[in-house]
C-alpha cells in the first residue's frame, strides 16, 4: 500500500497487543486482513508515535474494541468474515464503543457511492489507499484533534470562567479555528487567533460584529451560510462545507460545525433550558477541507479521463475495421482477381494484427464495471460460438500440443444473446486453459441440457438451461484462487507463478493471477442470464469451468429475409481520401469492383491536386489526416469551379453526434462511420443517381 517503510517489523500478529512506546502514546487498532498492508500500517502508526494492536477479521476487530478502548480503528472497507461497514455500523450501535473513532480505508477504484455510503456508516474519516505515510498519520491526528476539542469543549463548558486560560491555550494549540458564541447577543465569547487571519478584521471587530465573517465567503454561498448561522442561532448545531476568499486572494474550501452547550446547573436552570430553549453557549470548529475535497474531484476527474480514453479507443478501433469491411466484402460479395484475394488476404492479416492489439488494451480497462455494454438480442445456436471459439484458439492449441475433445448433444443448442459476445466467452475459457496446461495436455468441451431440460429437441422448451463445461488437466486451482478468481483487482497467487509449460511459446496467455479475462467472462455470461463456476481439486489436479446458459424455444426465432446482393449503380468517378494506406487501397478495389472509376489520394494536399483533373462525382474525405485535416479540405475542395454538383462525404472513425454537425456545417454532405459497407456505399450512389436524373 504504502512505500518507504524500512527496519524491523513492530506490529503484533493476528491481535496480540505491540508493547506501546509511552504511556501516553494514543491507542490504535488496525484491522486488515492482509498481512503486508496490515505489516506497513502498523509501521507508520509505531513510527507516528502510536501504540497498535492488529486484527485480522471483523469479528476479533469488535472484540478488541471492547477490550482495550483504542483511541481509533484504522479499519480496511474488504475482511474476510464480515465487511469494514458493518463493522463499522456495529460499533457505532454498541453505546460501550459509539464514541470510537473509525477512519474507514478503501482501494482508489471506490466509487463516491461507496465513499457516501461509508460516512453514512458511522465513518469518522475515509482514506483512498494508496495513501503516503504522511496522509495517513494527518488523517488519524486530525480525527484525534477534533475528538479531543469535542471532548475538551463539554468538559470546560461546565466550568468556563474557572478554567478560561487553559481552554484558550487548548483552542490555540489546534491547526482548525475554534470559537463560542452567545446566542443571546449574537457575540464571540472566544476565537482562535487563525480566525482573524481568515476573515482580515482584528479580533476586537470580530468579538463584537462575528457577521463580518461573512464577507469572506463567496458570493454563491453567502445566502446558504447565512441561513445555516441562522439556524443555528435556534438549535446551537451546524455542518456546513463553503467556499472563502482570504484576504490575500487565495480561494479556500472550509467545513464549520458547530454544538450547543446548554446549563448542567439546578431544576430552574433545566426547567428553562426545555426542548425548545436555545442553547446557553454555541462551541464550534472549523476546518480547512480545500485538501480534500481536491483530492475528491480529483478522482472524478480520473474516472472522466478514462471515459475519454475509452471514447478514444472506440475512434482507434474503427479505423482497423474499415479496410477489413472493405476487404471481406469483395471476398463475400464480388467477383475479386486473384490478384485482389491475395491484396485482400495482406490487408486483413496486417489489420487483424492491429485490431488485437488495441483490443487488449481495451481489456485493460474495466468498462464493465460501469455497466456500459449493450448485448444483440439474436436467437443464437451455440454450437456456431463453440465452433468458432475453438477456430480462434486452434493456433495457441497447436503451439501447446493439446489435444482438444469436443462432445456436443445432437439437438440444437439455441440460446437467446450476443453470438459474438458468446463466442468471447468460450474463446477466453479455451485460452485460459491451453495456457495453464502444460504442453501435450487434454481440454475438453461439453455442451448438454441439465435434468430441468426434457430430453428431447428442446423446439418447445421453455427455461430450460444449457451447460457447457470446460476441463483442463493442467496446473489447477488453489482454494485461496478459486475464492477470488473472478476479482479483478485480486493479486496474483505465488502458486502459479511457475505454473508456465516449459515449452511454451513466448507468446502464451500471461501467468499474472485471475487477471481481467476471467473478470470479462464473468460479466459477459451474467448479461446473457447465466452463471459461472469454477472447480479444481487442488494445485496439479486440473480445473472445470462450467458456464449455465438459459435456453431459447425456437418458435421465438423469426428469421429475415437474407441480405440481397449489391446492386451495381451508374458508373461513377469517385475520389477517394485517407491517409490509411490499407483502407485507402482496400476501398479503392471495393469500388473498383462494383464497376467505378476510382482516384485516390493519401492527404488534404494531393486530394486538392488530383480533384481538378478528376472532376469526381463523388468524394469520400477521411477527417483525421495530418498536415490538413477533413474539415480544412472540404472547404477548399467547395471552392473548386470543377468539384460543382460533387458530393462531398465524410468517411471518419468519429461517430458521435457532434461530430456529424460539425462535419456537415463544415460542408459535407453526409457523414459516414467507418467501417461503411457496401450497402451504405450503394445507397450512397443511389442518391446520386436520383439526383442528377
Amino acid at each position: 500500500m504504502l512505500q518507504g517503510i524500512e527496519g524491523p517489523r513492530c506490529g503484533a500478529a493476528k491481535g496480540a497487543t505491540m508493547k506501546p512506546q509511552g504511556s501516553r502514546a494514543p491507542l490504535i487498532l488496525n484491522v486488515e486482513d492482509r498481512e503486508g498492508p496490515r505489516y506497513v500500517k502498523s509501521r507508520i502508526l509505531h513510527r507516528g508515535g502510536f501504540s497498535v494492536i492488529e486484527a485480522v477479521n471483523g469479528h476479533s476487530a469488535l472484540s478488541l474494541v471492547r477490550q482495550h478502548a483504542p483511541s481509533l480503528v484504522l479499519l480496511s472497507a474488504k475482511l474476510p468474515d464480515i465487511s469494514g461497514l458493518e463493522v463499522c455500523r456495529l460499533l457505532k450501535e454498541d453505546p460501550q464503543t459509539a464514541r470510537t473513532l473509525v477512519l474507514l480505508t478503501s482501494p482508489g477504484l471506490a466509487q463516491s457511492r461507496q465513499r457516501v455510503e461509508a460516512l453514512n456508516c458511522g465513518a469518522d474519516g475515509y482514506l483512498v489507499e494508496p495513501a503516503e505515510p504522511e496522509e495517513v498519520l494527518s488523517s488519524i491526528q486530525a480525527l484525534l484533534r477534533l475528538r479531543g476539542a469535542e471532548d475538551a469543549f463539554h468538559r470546560t463548558s461546565r466550568a468556563l470562567h474557572e478554567h478560561e486560560d487553559m481552554f484558550r491555550q487548548l483552542a490555540e494549540s489546534l491547526a482548525d479555528v475554534v470559537w463560542i458564541l452567545d446566542p443571546s447577543t449574537r457575540r464571540l465569547l472566544f476565537a482562535s487567533s487563525s480566525l482573524a487571519t481568515i476573515c482580515g478584521h482584528s479580533a476586537e471587530q470580530l468579538m463584537d460584529d462575528p457577521r463580518r465573517c461573512l464577507e469572506r465567503v463567496a458570493p454563491a454561498d453567502r445566502a446558504r451560510v447565512e441561513a445555516a448561522v441562522e439556524g443555528m442561532l435556534r438549535d446551537g448545531s451546524m455542518d456546513i462545507e463553503f467556499a472563502v476568499t482570504l484576504p490575500g486572494g487565495e480561494p479556500r474550501e472550509v467545513r464549520a460545525r458547530a454544538f450547543p452547550m446548554r446549563s448542567r446547573g439546578g431544576a430552574d436552570d433545566r426547567d428553562k433550558a426545555g426542548a425548545g430553549a436555545p442553547p446557553l453557549r454555541i462551541a464550534g470548529i472549523c476546518q480547512d477541507v480545500t485538501l480534500q475535497n481536491r483530492a475528491g474531484r480529483t478522482l472524478r476527474d480520473e474516472e472522466r479521463r478514462k471515459d475519454q480514453f475509452l471514447a478514444m479507443l472506440a475512434h482507434e478501433l474503427r479505423n482497423p475495421l474499415a479496410p477489413l469491411r472493405s476487404a471481406a466484402d469483395l471476398l463475400q460479395q464480388l467477383a475479386p482477381t486473384r490478384e485482389d484475394m491475395f491484396r485482400a488476404r495482406d490487408i486483413i492479416g496486417r489489420q487483424v494484427h492491429h485490431l488485437t492489439r488495441l483490443v487488449d488494451e481495451l481489456l485493460d480497462i474495466s468498462r464493465f464495471n460501469q455497466g456500459r455494454i449493450t448485448l444483440r438480442q439474436d436467437l443464437v445456436e451455440l454450437r456456431t460460438a463453440l465452433n468458432t471459439a475453438v477456430e480462434a484458439v486452434r493456433p495457441v492449441l497447436d503451439a501447446y500440443r493439446h489435444t482438444l475433445r469436443l462432445s456436443l448433444p445432437e439437438q440444437p443448442l439455441p440460446v437467446r444473446g450476443d453470438l459474438v459476445r458468446l463466442t468471447q466467452i468460450f474463446s477466453n475459457l479455451l485460452q485460459n486453459a491451453a495456457a495453464y496446461t502444460p504442453a501435450g495436455g487434454v481440454i475438453s468441451v461439453e455442451a448438454d441440457f441439465d435434468d430441468s431440460a426434457p430430453e428431447t429437441v428442446p423446439d418447445a422448451v421453455s427455461g430450460g438451461q444449457v451447460t457447457v463445461r470446460v476441463r483442463d488437466n493442467g496446473t489447477g486451482l488453489s482454494a485461496a484462487l478459486q475464492r477470488q478468481l473472478f476479482d479483478p483487482l485480486a493479486p496474483p497467487d505465488p502458486a502459479r507463478e511457475n505454473d508456465a509449460p516449459a515449452e511454451a511459446p513466448q507468446s502464451a496467455f500471461p501467468h499474472d493471477g485471475p487477471g481481467i479475462g476471467l473478470t470479462l467472462v464473468q460479466k459477459l455470461v451474467q448479461l446473457h442470464g447465466g452463471t459461472i463456476r469454477a472447480f479444481s481439486a487442488g494445485p496439479g489436479q486440473g480445473s472445470t469451468f462450467t458456464v449455465t446458459l438459459p435456453v431459447e424455444p425456437w418458435q421465438n426465432w423469426h428469421p429475415g429475409s437474407g441480405k440481397a446482393g449489391p446492386r451495381r449503380s451508374v458508373p461513377r468517378r469517385i475520389l477517394v481520401v485517407d491517409d490509411n494506406v490499407d483502407a485507402l487501397e482496400a476501398m479503392t478495389m471495393a469500388l473498383q469492383a462494383m464497376g467505378h472509376t476510382v482516384v485516390t489520394a493519401p492527404d488534404g494536399p494531393s486530394a486538392l491536386a488530383r480533384a481538378s483533373d478528376a472532376r469526381p462525382d463523388l468524394v469520400l474525405l477521411d477527417l483525421g489526416m495530418p498536415a490538413m485535416d477533413g474539415f480544412e479540405t472540404v472547404r477548399r475542395l467547395r471552392a473548386l469551379p470543377e468539384l460543382r454538383g460533387a458530393r462531398l462525404v465524410a468517411l471518419t472513425g468519429f461517430g458521435q453526434p457532434e461530430d456529424r454537425r460539425r462535419a456537415l456545417a463544415a460542408g459535407f454532405d453526409q457523414h459516414l462511420v467507418k467501417p461503411a459497407d457496401l450497402d451504405a456505399l450503394t445507397r450512397l450512389l443511389d442518391e446520386l443517381d436520383q439526383q442528377q436524373a
